[in-house]
């Protein structure tokens, strides 16, 4: 019977509460010893002359697969366990400060996913040095072309990771993704809790709010969504809105904001942003081939 940790039995094989397998020590080393001794074998096989070398190419790729998949299932499992029971902070009080006196008037911190950078120089810097590097072999045009699909790239991954933004001010907590606002006044926030995927902000009333806290980029991957955690990323993220507001102490809301829980506006710099780079990138995807063919 499983415990209330959601570890399950101190046995081999362990479940964590999203019914992801939980890479205890144990099964680690069994694992990565099966791979091992497949390794072994297969060199062996292989030293000897009992196997051709294709008997050791499939072998070593077994290993290898069970090597990564027991070492990154190991370090997942350990984030998981190391978080699970973590706590968030608390609120900042939001006693009313008169603004005059208020030490810092803004704060802001952008939401920190390592995937876009990666994405964002993997597809933009290799395009583009792609066109640097053939722009005295390849047609001038090519390498234009290479370069505005680059310049796309870099947007895109910005977009979908550096763009989102936590910014707090006497009177509101700002959730920005990359084409919405979403503002909460600040005595609407009674704290925070961990979801699925997302950090919840509660309010006094009930849940206010679900924030993204890593790229939606992860979302393309479904198929492992389910099993994917990412409580450390909601822990930071909690702690980073939390300094933050006791760094900008509290002062009274507007009275039009009065009585509102979460109001949603568009950032339209972030959505003409989007939207060009849509544009542009199809355009030169289109030229692409007639710059090839201009340039053959």
């Amino acid at each position: 019977m499983a415990t209330g940790d959601g570890m399950g039995r101190r046995d081999l094989i362990q479940w964590h509460d999203n019914r992801a397998l939980v890479w205890t020590w144990p099964l680690t080393l069994a694992v990565s010893g099966v791979g091992l001794a497949a390794l072994a074998v297969g060199g062996v096989l292989w030293a000897t002359g009992a196997a051709d070398s294709n008997v050791f190419t499939g072998l070593a790729i077994t290993a290898g697969v069970a090597l990564f998949v027991a070492l990154s299932g190991r370090l997942l499992s350990a984030n998981r366990l190391r978080y699970q029971d973590a706590q968030f902070p608390a609120v900042p009080p939001t006693s009313a400060v008169p603004i005059g006196r208020v030490a810092r008037r803004r704060r802001s911190t952008g939401r920190r996913s390592g995937l876009p950078y990666v994405l964002m120089v993997s597809s933009g810097g290799g395009l583009a040095f792609a066109a640097l590097a053939n722009w005295n072999v390849q047609g001038r045009a090519i390498s234009v072309v290479e370069l505005i699909l680059a310049a796309c790239c870099v947007s895109a991954c910005y977009l979908a990771g550096p763009a989102a933004r936590f910014v707090v001010t006497p009177q509101f907590l700002h959730i920005d993704t990359a084409l919405r606002r979403f503002t909460v006044p600040r005595q609407q926030v009674a704290g925070f809790a961990r979801g699925p995927l997302t950090l919840t902000l509660r309010g006094h009333g009930g849940d206010l709010l679900a924030i993204r806290v890593d790229t939606p980029l992860w979302a393309m991957n479904v198929t492992s969504n389910e099993y994917r955690t990412n409580i450390r990323a909601q822990l930071r993220a909690a702690n980073r809105i939390a300094t933050m507001m006791r760094e900008v102490p509290a002062a009274e809301v507007p009275a039009a904001a009065v009585g509102e829980r979460v109001i949603i506006t568009p950032r339209w710099g972030m959505r003409v942003l989007a939207i060009a780079t849509a544009v542009v990138a199809v355009a030169a995807i289109v030229a692409f081939p007639f710059a090839v063919r201009g340039g053959s």
